[in-house]
């Protein structure tokens, strides 16, 4: 069977969007359709992917940097035969990585055994590493939610990703909306804005409705697309996943 490697950067504006929950529960829906998934965690000084499994990795991407381990050897194998490339937590050093080190990096992911989604999920805002992850993969999905600022910093973010990487193309999924109508106002609001002023491309990916069932399962440590297969957000996830893999 012959694997897609294909890299998808999950980023976006601001912090709380859920952009790491809906990475975590991507995976396990992509491996269920039967997608063989890695998770890097590109918030290198502050990661979280290990804790949204319950996991404590034995090793993680400083190792790997500092050249004491391979990446084979720091790949966590989570739940449902996901993988998990870890990052640190409170390593302020490795929120920016010197060019070197970037490079340690991607020739460690052309070594990794095949695959077919290596999902990248940046820190929030425009750092040099989140501008790098971003520039390197091969698809850039922007989390937005209906708050204001996350529209702005959305708005920002797609700006600065256009000067800086020659990117034109970014998928857009709306998250805690009510809805696919506010999803799609929302949308609206940042394409017109983009459409104005920026020489991009703007796709409407899908969106995940607020529901209770995610922060519930959350608390737990647990995936909400697993534990909670039938509720709403599961069902707008599972679309989303389908374009992906079509």
């Amino acid at each position: 069977m012959i694997r897609k490697r294909r890299t998808i950067s999950i980023t976006s504006g601001k912090g709380g969007v859920g952009k790491s929950s809906i990475v975590s529960n991507m995976a396990y829906m992509l491996s269920s359709m039967g997608q063989l998934t890695y998770i890097f965690d590109a918030d290198l000084s502050l990661g979280n992917i290990d804790v949204m499994f319950g996991m404590v990795p034995k090793f993680n991407v400083r190792d790997l940097i500092e050249g004491k381990k391979h990446i084979t050897d720091i790949v966590a194998e989570g739940p449902f035969g996901i993988k998990i490339i870890p990052a640190t937590s409170g390593v302020a050093e490795l929120s920016h990585l010197s060019m070197e080190e970037r490079q340690i990096l991607v020739s460690s992911f052309r070594e990794l055994p095949d695959y077919d989604f290596l999902i990248v999920d940046t820190s929030a805002g425009l750092s040099s590493n989140v501008v790098y992850f971003n520039a390197i993969s091969d698809d850039i999905f922007i989390v937005v939610t209906p708050d204001p600022a996350s529209l702005t910093d959305s708005y920002a973010v797609i700006k600065a990703l256009r000067g800086k990487t020659g990117q034109k193309n970014f998928n857009i999924i709306m998250n805690l909306v009510k809805d696919e109508n506010e999803a799609l106002e929302m949308f609206r609001k940042i394409l017109t804005v983009a459409d104005k002023f920026l020489d991009v491309y703007l796709d409407f990916f899908g969106y995940i409705p607020a529901d209770g069932n995610i922060s519930a399962a959350t608390k737990r440590q647990k995936l909400w697309a697993e534990h909670f297969p039938r509720t709403s957000a599961t069902a707008a996830l599972a679309r989303i996943c389908d374009r992906l893999v079509m």
